[in-house]
């Protein structure tokens, strides 16, 4: 199990406790005045506006809410991941402020579209999450994993792979990766979105179980549960335009409501009736507004000066991971998805041999060492290179999505963004040998009729040149959001290397501002030194004069032939990119340098955006928002109910004063009407 560092704890009370698997009896998440803002000056705008609630062990809080309600919001704020706009109020666990280290140690986010790793199967997704979080505590890590696939319905899937589970299997495999972590806060984002109603019933069951079963607070935001399902949960929030419209007990929502003049039909499905009535897209927006203005002054009218008993004051215990273990899992777990992914690494190194095929049978006829054929072979080796770095856009793609469930495993403290790195760069960095003999080794040395001699160099230096292209690949995935956005940028540098090679357009030809180029765009190493291997170590034929060719170099040994280090001499007129000098070695480091300055974004962007967190901002600095809705005086009833609800309810009561009860989102007391 990873290993608590020292704390210093005030009070009985603290977060996490290495002695229980689950939550604390006394665990208690308590969020107030939390408040969203987007946008800036005459542009802003609330899109949560004062919203507040108190959830203890055991219970699950419902957030119920039309589309456009902000229950996504909330939970962003809550989970610190709201990076589009500036959150506010306060949100703590067991009395501790919620910040990114309580987070990753007490907590989980199971969001709306589930992520799992798509060519693993069900029970390797949990035994490789369960050495991440290192929970093996008594028992070996098989065993623990095979109770969680027991307990949440697992078997019959175990050995599927995650693409094809189904919606409420991936579901149901979200939660089980969650409990392995041992938290005491679980966030679920619409957890039956796109599952029939008889999958939503059995996976809303599931999670009111663990809650009680495992001693967890669980808090989810649900469209619209059926009557079956919303009977299950302890507390809801009723949520619209931002606001609370009810915060409580389940059981409580009803007889509210037909207090202030808008009771339930019988027979009618309680989630149902609420979010007709205050649904502002379909019903009258001066009734929603004075629903939420009710509950507004009913909630300010009942505060009570103090603090609950529950929130004690502590420290949360610091976290001590083992890099070196997580390094190797990690490693071990994307070994076998390059093994099984078939684009992204297997099905490039065979695109990369086929394409290279296609071009050596094109330029057949360059085989021969003739000096009418220096043109060809030069044109050759630039193909061989040109094409198939192209063939790192998909790696742009792949590696985006790879990156954002890193991301996601990051935010719920199982991996970290340097562990991931080490893990990965240990992992891809060999295999750029393997993609330059795929790209080259058959296609230059056994059908291009390039010398034996020259593959050790022309093999570390084709794969210094992918490393290149595979570090921009890298970085593009990680810091363009957009996957089809980096992969334009991705074509768009590919296209500049091609040009400033130095074989499109000489170096002496470039104007000065663009000179730049030539150094540090990768082709021109690659091809100057992919010349000289090629010729270096091959005797021309005679050219004899008259012959038309790109150059012709007379022999000075009648039957010798032309060394191939003075055709490149004399080549220089046509390539002035091509030097007659060994500089291989020299031009690989070059190669590796530029690749590893692309690879050093990389690694400061999957660091940085690993750690990124939207911290919650104090209430009080929150700015005045210009068009807010106003507080309503008193009444606290509701005029002017919707009459186009679907549900057929009676006439407005008349106007009743807002009950003295004190509706808190915790059963810690009880109040008499």
């Amino acid at each position: 199990m990873k290993q608590n560092g020292s704390s210093n704890i005030a009070g009985s009370n603290h977060i996490g406790n290495s002695s229980r698997r689950y939550g604390m009896e006394s665990s208690v998440l308590n969020f107030q005045d939390v408040n969203f803002v987007v946008g800036r000056g005459k542009n802003q705008r609330h899109i949560l506006r004062d919203v507040g609630g108190k959830v203890k062990w055991g219970h699950v809080l419902a957030i119920m809410g039309p589309s456009g309600a902000g229950k996504t919001t909330l939970i962003s704020a809550l989970t610190l991941d709201a990076f589009y706009g500036s959150p506010y109020g306060t949100v703590t666990l067991n009395g501790v402020p919620m910040t990114d280290q309580i987070f990753k140690r007490h907590c989980y986010v199971v969001k709306q579209h589930d992520k799992h790793w798509p060519y693993l199967t069900c029970r390797e997704a949990l035994m490789y999450a369960a050495q991440l979080y290192e929970v093996a505590d008594g028992k070996s890590v098989p065993i623990i994993v095979d109770d969680i696939i027991a307990k949440m319905g697992l078997d019959v899937c175990a050995k599927t792979r995650c693409a094809r589970l189904s919606g409420g299997q991936r579901r149901r495999l979200s939660i089980a990766v969650a409990l392995l972590k041992q938290p005491t806060l679980i966030f679920l984002d619409e957890p039956t979105s796109g599952l029939d109603a008889a999958s939503a019933a059995n996976i809303m069951q599931e999670i009111v179980r663990v809650a009680k079963d495992e001693r967890l607070i669980i808090v989810c935001t649900i469209h619209q549960p059926s009557t079956k399902v919303y009977n299950g949960f302890d507390q809801v929030m009723i949520m619209s335009k931002g606001r609370e419209a009810f915060a409580g007990e389940a059981h409580d929502a009803i007889p509210y409501f037909d207090r202030i003049g808008a009771p339930c039909p019988p027979n009618t499905n309680p989630a149902e009736f609420f979010l007709d009535l205050i649904n502002a897209d379909f019903s009258d927006d001066a009734a929603v507004d004075g629903i939420l203005d009710t509950w507004e002054q009913h909630k300010q009218s009942n505060k009570q000066s103090g603090r609950d008993p529950t929130d004690q004051e502590g420290v949360a215990p610091g976290l001590r991971t083992n890099l070196c273990v997580e390094m190797f899992v990690m490693f071990r777990r994307h070994a076998l998805l390059v093994l099984r992914d078939p684009i992204l690494y297997i099905g490039r190194a065979i695109a990369f041999l086929l394409c290279n095929v296609f071009f050596a049978v094109v330029y057949w006829n360059a085989r021969p060492n003739d000096q009418t054929k220096t043109l060809d072979k030069m044109w050759i080796n630039i193909w061989l290179c040109a094409v198939t770095t192209n063939m790192g856009v998909v790696a742009v793609y792949a590696l985006n999505d790879e990156f954002k469930s890193i991301v996601r495993e990051s935010r719920n403290g199982m991996v970290s963004g340097f562990s991931y790195v080490l893990a990965k760069t240990i992992l891809v960095t060999p295999l750029m040998l393997v993609f330059s003999v795929f790209a080259i080794g058959v296609p230059a040395f056994a059908i291009m009729n390039v010398p034996i001699e020259a593959m050790p160099m022309m093999i570390f230096l084709y794969a210094a040149m992918i490393f290149v292209f595979e570090s921009v690949a890298e970085c593009l995935a990680v810091w363009v959001d957009d996957p089809i956005l980096g992969m334009l940028v991705f074509m768009n540098f590919w296209f500049a290397a091609f040009l400033f090679g130095g074989f499109v357009i000489p170096f002496d030809d470039l104007y000065i501002p663009w000179t730049w180029g030539y150094h540090v765009m990768p082709y021109s190493y690659y091809v100057r030194s992919a010349m000289y291997e090629a010729f270096v170590y091959v005797t021309f034929e005679n050219c004899e004069l008259g012959t038309p060719s790109a150059v012709c170099v007379q022999e000075t040994t009648p039957g010798a032939g032309v060394p191939g280090i003075e055709i490149i001499e004399a080549f220089t007129f046509i390539l002035p990119l091509a030097e007659p000098v060994d500089n291989t070695i020299r031009d690989i480091l070059i190669l590796v340098a530029i690749g590893g300055f692309w690879k050093l974004l990389y690694v400061v962007g999957v660091i940085l955006k690993t750690r990124r967190v939207a911290r919650i901002l104090d209430p009080k600095k929150m700015p005045a928002v210009k068009g807010a809705p106003k507080k309503k005086s008193a009444n606290g009833h509701m005029n002017g109910a919707s009459t186009n609800s679907r549900v057929n309810r009676p006439p407005p009561k008349p106007p009743v004063p807002p009950p003295p009860a004190v509706y808190y989102l915790d059963n810690s007391e009880e109040y008499s009407v």
